[in-house]
């Protein structure tokens, strides 16, 4: 007869093995023409915040995603607008804002495979059928952009939440470089979106205590992530790649939307 404790002891061992399993990143073969990254042992896939910054947000969004912003110039297209989710995490936010919008269809992405298989799961049960199928979006990765693009763009509107400071710089620099690449260009200036969720440092300082302690933690868990500067390093990045400034709204916890037109 087997030793009880010799049994639990594997069975631990192979709960944790199938955890670190699900938490370790999708590896694919290094392409060399492109700083690929790829999510590491400190991937934040767990389920976040989106509970909360969902209902937070949605209010402010929601014109964005009808085309009837202020900040946005009308746009005589008449086919059903598209909009395009970067870093969609689990799906927990466009799930929530498929359901609130259904006149207006979704094209989640995400780098993280075990994050893909949330996004499907909502795509599958969503009840007016306005998630596509979650496409897979290394944002490092320009050949993934343009298979993005190939397959459902261009877009409308780009929405992403809690990246920028969640990953490298360069994802920033690829983000509005890319951006421009896939979102609608009319006739018109300013029928195309860009908003961004996140928490950023002002004119280089943090909005508090908070922010600097989670600034370290970030940097701890992966030197290349860390709060963003806005007035040094996301307003000239934007401005580099055609983006104009259209709104600002202070959130909750020292977070903000910023959206940005073309």
């Amino acid at each position: 007869m087997q030793n009880p404790q010799s049994c639990t002891q594997r069975l631990l061992v192979s709960s944790i093995a199938s955890n670190i399993r699900r938490n370790l990143c999708y590896t694919r073969k290094r392409m060399s023409e492109e700083p690929f990254f790829t999510p590491g042992k400190n991937s934040w896939a767990t389920g976040g915040s989106a509970s909360r910054t969902k209902t937070e947000c949605y209010p402010i969004l929601r014109p964005l995603f009808l085309g009837i912003s202020s900040s946005l110039t009308p746009s005589k297209l008449s086919e059903p607008r598209t909009l395009l989710e970067v870093a969609g995490g689990f799906g927990e936010h466009v799930s929530y804002f498929a359901e609130q919008t259904p006149e207006v269809k979704f094209q989640s992405t995400e780098a993280q495979p075990e994050c893909i298989v949330g996004i499907a799961d909502y795509a599958a049960s969503a009840p007016h059928k306005n998630i596509l199928p979650p496409l897979h979006l290394n944002v490092l990765s320009p050949i993934q952009w343009s298979a993005v693009f190939e397959k459902t763009g261009p877009y409308d509107g780009i929405y992403l939440f809690n990246m920028l400071h969640i990953s490298p710089w360069e994802s920033t620099v690829l983000l509005f470089e890319q951006a421009g690449k896939v979102l609608k260009r009319a006739e018109t200036p300013g029928t195309a979106f860009l908003a961004v969720y996140g928490t950023f440092k002002r004119n280089g300082e943090f909005s508090g205590e908070g922010d600097r302690l989670f600034d370290i933690d970030l940097k701890r868990r992966d030197e290349r992530w860390g709060i963003r500067d806005l007035e040094s390093e996301v307003f000239p990045e934007a401005e580099k790649n055609g983006f104009k400034l259209r709104e600002r709204h202070e959130m909750h916890y020292n977070n903000l939307i910023l959206v940005w037109t073309l």
